[in-house]
Formats: structure tokens, sequence, C-alpha cells
């Protein structure tokens, strides 16, 4: 489990690591992977690595496992006068809103959905295709297999929307895995992420 992160300004990597932020009781942790382009803070319970590109420019904070980043990154953004914001943002794939974000992944979705349809016929039909073994859309391609092989008109191109529906039913029932999650699963990480454990008691 992890979450990435960046600023919305640019941060040069060496200014980031020259000593600034220990005022705030953050600091570079240094481990045998580091590198001039992935290194890692800490404030000495928590963890977050940081990538940087080839221009030396901060690309991503990364937080893993159940590392709370809330006081290394309030460090930075106040330090550095940077806004910093996470993959579950608009702002962090550079759009302004999430309708924008939205209407783009949505977008990509139906580029996907296409794609993955022309490479079905060419496998159906037995030609060449980029379809991977041993991955999702080679599963999801011998569903269709199997489908159209049951009722050719699948396979006419009007009915696309059938196709794609009827693989994702059949894929979900015998291949994905859902976890649902308790209120007292997600009040246990909510807790381990935010160390609300640590809170003095009243």
């Amino acid at each position: 489990m992890s979450t990435d992160y960046r600023p919305l300004t640019p941060i040069r990597m060496a200014d980031l690591f020259d000593g600034r932020l220990e005022k705030f009781g953050v600091h570079e942790h240094r481990s045998e992977e580091a590198n001039a382009s992935l290194k890692c803070l800490t404030d000495g319970r928590n963890f977050v690595s940081v990538c940087g590109d080839e221009k030396g420019l901060v690309s991503t904070f990364t937080r893993r496992g159940l590392n709370a980043p809330q006081h290394i990154l309030g460090a930075i953004s106040e330090e550095f006068k940077v806004d910093i914001v996470s993959e579950y943002e608009p702002q962090f794939y550079g759009y302004e809103t999430e309708d924008e974000w939205e209407a783009a992944c949505s977008a990509m979705a139906k580029k996907a959905e296409q794609d993955f349809y022309n490479e079905v016929v060419k496998f159906v039909q037995g030609k060449e295709h980029n379809i991977s073994p041993g991955t999702i859309w080679m599963i999801k391609a011998e569903i269709a297999k199997r489908l159209i092989a049951e009722t050719p008109d699948l396979l006419a191109e009007n009915r696309q929307p059938d196709l794609i529906k009827a693989v994702k039913v059949i894929y979900e029932r015998d291949h994905a895995v859902f976890v649902k999650l308790t209120d007292e699963d997600r009040a246990f990480v909510r807790m381990a992420t935010t160390h609300e454990d640590d809170l003095p008691s009243a």
C-alpha cells in the first residue's frame, strides 16, 4: 500500500536535503539504496521516499505501508511555500478540477476499451494481436472467445458494448478478488496512519 504525492511548484533535490528541514525535526534517512535521484526523509518515526528527475528536481514523494507522511510533507510545504497534492487529487495529474479529471479518465477508459476490443477481434479471428500471455487482457480475451463461439453475432461491431459487458461480468465473477472492509478495519487504518493512538487521553 503506497500513496504518491508531488509538489505543484519545483523543489530542487539539493535544497530539500541541505539540512533546512531539521528545524521541523525532519532529516535525511541514509540507506544503501539512496542515490542522487532517490532519497528518503524521516521525522524519526515515519519515512517518505523522494524521487528526483533528470533536472535534479523533486518529481514525487511516496508514502509506503502505514507511514503517516503529514508532518514531513507539512514541513516541506511550509519551508518551500509549495502546495503538495496526492495521487487522489486532480492537480496531481495536471487537471484543475474533478470534472476535468473525470472527463479525461472517461476518455482514457473508452480508448482502452476500444483498444481491447480491436485486439480481441484479431485474437478470435486468429490474426496477429498485441495480447500477451498471462495478462488480464489474455484472460478476458479467452472469455470473449468462448462467448463468441457460443454466440457468433457478439463479434458484430454493433454488439461491442454487449461483448465488453459480458466479458466484464464473467471476469469479475470468476477471476477478480474484492475485499470488503468493515467499519473496524477502516477505523484501524485511520488510527494507524494518523497515530491517533499516540494522542493523550482526556
